[in-house]
């Protein structure tokens, strides 16, 4: 009997279920907290450089005032100061009154501001203000934001190879720890190099945490409702992206967002009595009597009785599980297989281009004019009705036709934005942008967890969610890239997501098809043959070439 066989019996959605992914949901929350915390904790107010109070009392000044000699002094930009002293000796010397100096565009020295001025009219402190990331410094702003993204990336890698070799469970309870810990590091950071280590770990453990309680959630229901299950993580997600927005806006200071949005990890210390290991996982490493005491636990809360036949007949369901997953540890290597690498590849950049798009939107919606915590709550909002756009139309419609359409719609409102000066008009296409790849992000999240087996399913999502990482790495630089033209950041974001919903149509549809628990199941009876003859010929091949060398 498979595994999803038995859950329609336990019920694919009973109350054990529903009350264990509320509790998943949750941490759902705070994983969205750390995710886009970035946003606010970088932001870049407006500022100047820092002048002196000057004194203009002398006569000579004239009617200049104080406020008239600063701004003249800071209209060198806002990396460059004009020289005080010897622009007080020009005058003072009877060359030149100040009016006469600005009318006469009169060449004065100028020195490099090391000193600014920040504005609080929209942001409290940030690392920018509080490191000066500025003017020759502000490189490091950027970087900072793609070094999160490598953190991230390194927690995909690491914590998604980690929770197939120990576990689900064990590798949720390390990646909140780790959270706990260079969360409430970060926020005491005495300056930058200090923080960006601890920041590239703060991504990498939430990137973990988050992947992991994904995999739980899908794992723990039936077929029918692994789609419900994955799109509801996204909701609470989305909740989490609303509520920083508040958090930032009532907050301000950068310090007490990174501990307000990491304390609550605590609260998820009783997980360890409330949260079950995957069966899935359990039954992939033999560990049969584990998960008869789950599946035993699962029945109970569900009220429906299950014989020891049955949990006999789940523990010896697959001869070729076992014979595939005793004494052998899967790698990304397998998943690049004749048969499966095709698959992978198409996955993988589907993920890459998704997040750079999804990323790119989040964190550009300073950008598009108007209150940036206004716009940032309404890019979070939008999120919801695309997660219950995606569970009403993709059981009927399937999942990859909808992936296509979406992406290529959501490619076209990015370029259209770029062109659009109206403020109003502008919002509105981008968060139609922001709607259709929040619905791809979730669709090829979903579609990951369908198309990967069982034996290398975190794996295969841990490079998936790299990937991801990378494009989130690349969003911040494109968005540098509007200093050479305004649209163009968009138009780069807009076309790759036309060319890689197109690329989508090549995935195969998975749509209430049981998961794969073997690579033999992923590529299909069609691919394996593929690959069984491709096989077969370079064995007849070799042997071949072997007779004709011992024919000559």
């Amino acid at each position: 009997m498979h595994f999803d066989d038995l859950l329609k019996i336990l019920g694919e959605l009973g109350r054990y279920q529903q009350i264990r992914l509320f509790y998943i949901y949750l941490v759902a929350i705070v994983c969205a907290f750390h995710a886009m915390n970035m946003v606010f904790v970088s932001a870049k107010p407006d500022y100047k450089c820092h002048v002196p109070r000057v004194n203009v009392s002398d006569p000579i000044f004239g009617n200049t005032t104080e406020k008239d000699f600063q701004d003249f002094l800071q209209s060198a930009g806002k990396c460059e100061i004009y020289d005080a002293k010897k622009i007080s000796k020009l005058i003072l010397s009877g060359k030149y009154t100040l009016n006469e100096m600005k009318a006469k565009n009169v060449t004065v020295p100028k020195n490099k501001c090391t000193d600014w001025d920040y504005s609080r009219e929209v942001y409290g402190p940030t690392i920018v203000t509080q490191f000066d990331l500025v003017c020759d410094k502000d490189w490091l702003r950027s970087t900072s934001k793609t070094l999160y993204f490598f953190g991230r990336l390194v927690g995909a890698v690491v914590f998604g190879q980690l929770s197939d070799i120990v576990g689900r469970k064990p590798t949720f309870f390390a990646c909140l720890l780790m959270l706990l810990i260079v969360g409430c590091v970060a926020s005491a950071a005495p300056n930058f190099y200090v923080f960006i280590p601890f920041y590239i770990l703060q991504g990498a453990a939430q990137t973990g945490l988050f992947l992991v309680i994904f995999i739980m959630g899908t794992e723990l229901v039936g077929p029918s409702y692994r789609m419900f299950a994955g799109f509801v993580i996204h909701a609470f997600y989305a909740i989490g992206y609303m509520t920083l927005a508040g958090l930032a806006y009532g907050i301000g200071n950068w310090r007490y967002i990174e501990l307000v949005i990491t304390i609550p990890v605590v609260l998820f210390v009783p997980y360890i009595w409330l949260l079950p290991e995957s069966v899935r996982w359990l039954l992939s490493k033999q560990k049969e009597e584990q998960a008869k005491n789950i599946i035993r636990k699962v029945a109970e809360t569900n009220h429906v009785q299950i014989t020891e036949e049955i949990l006999e007949d789940l523990t010896k369901l697959d001869e070729k599980i076992e014979t595939e997953t005793k004494g052998r540890k899967y790698t990304i290597i397998d998943l690049c297989r004749p048969g499966m690498i095709c698959l992978s590849l198409n996955v993988w950049f589907n993920w890459l281009v998704n997040a750079m798009l999804y990323y790119g939107l989040s964190l550009g919606t300073g950008n598009l004019g108007g209150d940036p915590y206004i716009n940032f709550c309404i890019a979070g909002a939008v999120e919801i009705p695309a997660c219950i756009m995606c569970i009403l139309i993709l059981n009927p419609l399937g999942r990859r036709r909808p992936l296509c359409v979406i992406m290529v719609i959501g490619g076209a409102a990015c370029i259209a934005t770029g062109f659009i000066e109206l403020i109003p008009l502008k919002i509105t296409l981008a968060m139609i942008g922001k709607f259709c790849i929040t619905s791809s992000y979730t669709i090829i999240y979903l579609m990951a967890a369908e198309v990967f087996p069982t034996v290398v399913r975190n794996i295969g999502i841990g490079v998936s969610s790299m990937c991801a990482r990378i494009g989130g790495m690349l969003a911040p630089q494109i968005l540098e890239l509007n200093r050479f033209w305004g649209p163009l950041p968009l138009i780069v974001f807009g076309g790759l997501a036309i060319f890689s919903g197109a690329l989508a149509l090549l995935l195969p549809e998975t749509s209430g098809k049981p998961l794969p628990q073997t690579l033999e199941d992923a590529m299909g009876p069609e691919k394996r043959k593929a690959t069984d003859k491709g096989i077969k010929m370079k064995v007849c091949s070799k042997e071949t070439e072997r007779n004709q060398k011992i024919d000559n």
